[in-house]
Order: structure tokens, then C-alpha cells, then sequence
């Protein structure tokens, strides 16, 4: 038999995961996998982990993003290239959404039973890597901020509630991006940097995939309070890329420099400090696709 190890935060989403241990360990058992769950304590638990999981033939992650963004980096760090496995049971889920791997026990199973696998690029922040997103300005650090009871109770509706507490600290922030020829200064609300298409359950890049080798960056530019709501309603319809108050660009790599102390994300998590640069790692994980 194939050996699996299972890594999976046991207060993630709703934390109903662990309740389905058994259900999983059946399934992927007669799927030909020895699997050996591992219940997360930390942060830090997490890499010591996957730091003791070299001999294993796969790497299941049950978690959100910021989760499955530990262990990717943890492998990268210890070089550990075998496939992952992912059973999105975070909140908003939006990588797994992405690549159309279902929250539902036996469906998620089936999908690594299966045994297809894709190569996807990671984005590489500093020194870090993020699979989804890395953001700073207005907004990004809601998951950071945000009541644990509460994101278990609320889901999403959550991040949104967390989001309107914000307001009344709304503010631009002065930028300068360099991507390739290009230099952008601009007051901005928010950027995003995308590998794959959504961040907070938006279809930020709509076109993007996380193997094309490219990332796509999408900032909000300052404005008034009533072009700002009619964007995010385009938002909803998928028509933002086309307003003139967001900067869209597509790049390899990026530089983002800022004078001023916010803070930044990547994929729910407490991002580095400016300046930032930001580039693609192609082809970098293998992960069971349907």
C-alpha cells in the first residue's frame, strides 16, 4: 500500500472535519493508502510535521488556504515532492474552489483515489510562497483580525461583517509598482496578487489559472465612496477588470513598495513586510485534481 500522511487543523471552518476522520480513513484505505492522520497544534506543529514526512508516497491537507499554504511552504523548505491531497473544510476555501475540488468527504476522496495530478505554479512573496493570493491595504487582513467563534459560526457572511466594521478607516495608500517596463505610482485602496482566479469568494481574474505561468495583479484606485460601491457591484458581475479606477496587469513579477506601515496577506495569513517582491514559481506542486 501507498503511504498518506493526513494533516489536518482540527478548528477549520465549521470544525466537522475531525468527524469524518473514519469516513476518510475507509475510503482512501480501500483506495490502496495507508494513511496516518496527524492533528495540528500550531503553526509551528505544522512544519516540524511535514518536516517528519519524507517517507510518505502523498501529503493530504484538510484545512482553508492558510492551511494548505503551511504545508506547501513546509514541503517546499524540506524538499518533499510527492502529491497533495486537499479536503477544503476552511471557510472560504478559494483555492480549492479553484481547481473544482468539492468539500463533500467521498467526493474529495474519490478525486485522489483516482490519481490524476497537476502541476500548478506557487507565487513566491520574499521568502515565502503563497498558492492563492497575497494582498495589502483596506480589507486584506479581515481573516487575521476576525473572531475564530465567530468565522465558525458565520462563514463567509463573517469576513463581510468584519469588512463593514472597517470602514470608517478608509483610506488610500500611496504605492509604486514595477512590473517589467512599466512604473505605477498611484493611491490605492487595496491590491491583490493573484495565482489563481478568486480571493474572499470574488472572481477577482476570471481568466487566470494557477498553471499559466503568470500572475495577475488587480488594485482598486482612490475613489469616491459611490464609484467605490458601483465597482464592487461590477465585482459581482465579473465586469471590474474594464473600470477605470482598477489597475490590471499580468507579469511574471512585480515589485511593490510602500512608505507606509500596513499590513499584508497571503492566503489568510500574516504576509511580509514592504517591500515586496513578488515573482512566479512554475510548475512548482503536484496536486490531485478531478
Amino acid at each position: 500500500m501507498k503511504k498518506a500522511k493526513l494533516i489536518y487543523n482540527p478548528y477549520s471552518g465549521d470544525r466537522s472535519f475531525r468527524n469524518r476522520l473514519d469516513s476518510v480513513i475507509d475510503k482512501l484505505q480501500s483506495a490502496g493508502y495507508e494513511v496516518t492522520p496527524y492533528r495540528t497544534m500550531s503553526i509551528e506543529d505544522i512544519y516540524e510535521s511535514v518536516k517528519r514526512s519524507k517517507e510518505y508516497d502523498a501529503i493530504l491537507i484538510s484545512g482553508g488556504d492558510g492551511t494548505i499554504n503551511h504545508v506547501i511552504n513546509a514541503m517546499v523548505q524540506n524538499n518533499i515532492d510527492v502529491p497533495v491531497g486537499i479536503f477544503p473544510y476552511g471557510t472560504a476555501n478559494d483555492f480549492a474552489s479553484h481547481l473544482g475540488i468539492p468539500r463533500k468527504i467521498t467526493q474529495a476522496c474519490d478525486i485522489i483515489a483516482k490519481g490524476k495530478l497537476t502541476q500548478f505554479d506557487l507565487g513566491k512573496i520574499n521568502d515565502r510562497y503563497f498558492i492563492n493570493v497575497a494582498a495589502g491595504g483596506l480589507l486584506t487582513d479581515v481573516s487575521q483580525k476576525i473572531d475564530i467563534n465567530m468565522k465558525n459560526t458565520l462563514g463567509k457572511v463573517a469576513y463581510y461583517l468584519k469588512g463593514i466594521e472597517q470602514l470608517p478607516n478608509f483610506r488610500s495608500i500611496p504605492i509604486k509598482i514595477t512590473c517589467d517596463d512599466k512604473v505605477i505610482e498611484e493611491n490605492i485602496y487595496l491590491f491583490v496578487i493573484l495565482n489563481g482566479s478568486s480571493a474572499g469568494g470574488f472572481k477577482l481574474a476570471p481568466d487566470a489559472t494557477a498553471n499559466d505561468e503568470l500572475l495577475n495583479l488587480i488594485a482598486i484606485k482612490q475613489c469616491s465612496l459611490v464609484d467605490l460601491f458601483n465597482l464592487f457591484i461590477k465585482m459581482l458581475k465579473g465586469e471590474h477588470l474594464e473600470s477605470n479606477n482598477v489597475i490590471y496587469l499580468r507579469s511574471k513579477n512585480f515589485k511593490i513598495e510602500c512608505y507606509e506601515n500596513i499590513e499584508t496577506d497571503i492566503d489568510g495569513e500574516v504576509g511580509p513586510n514592504f517591500p515586496l517582491d513578488i515573482s512566479i514559481s512554475s510548475k512548482k506542486i503536484k496536486i490531485f485534481t478531478p
